[in-house]
């Protein structure tokens, strides 16, 4: 088995909408906040529009969030290539919906003014300001087992 073969049998695609992992147990949502709201989000905003998801019980659950920096990092896929919204190439399993941001908001946060943006063009990650909205996306997950 190539590792290709291993990388298509690891993501599940649940319906038009979600996506789970077998290997981290987590499903994400296979669109992106920009991709979802058609406009660049501060992470600030995109933790509000994750409370309001929850808050409509999107999809049948209560518990979507911002990924943490390991589990945006946990999708990016050198072997798998996706087109983001620029049509550039990014490194995320096309089971995901190409036209998404290419730099992911993750929930890491320091000094309540900075949170870790993940990159999946290259792979690398940088702090920048919580309510900076340029090219400012990220895509929601939730753990199975808390609903």
């Amino acid at each position: 088995m190539s590792s290709d073969d291993s990388t298509e049998q690891r993501f599940i695609d649940c319906d038009e909408d979600t996506v789970f992992d077998i290997k981290t147990r987590l499903m994400w949502f296979k669109k992106d906040t920009w991709q979802l709201s058609g406009k660049w989000l501060s992470w600030v905003q995109c933790r509000e529009l994750a409370e309001d998801q929850n808050k409509k019980r999107t999809l049948g659950f209560s518990n979507w969030r911002i990924p943490t920096t390991a589990e945006a990092k946990s999708i990016y896929e050198k072997s798998q290539s996706n087109k983001d919204h620029m049509g550039q190439t990014a490194w995320l399993h096309k089971v995901f919906n190409p036209g998404f941001g290419f730099m992911c908001w993750t929930s890491d946060v320091r000094n309540k003014i900075q949170a870790v943006r993940f990159s999946y063009r290259k792979g690398g990650t940088m702090y920048d300001d919580v309510y900076r909205t340029s090219r400012g996306s990220t895509r929601f997950v939730r753990n199975l087992k808390d609903d």
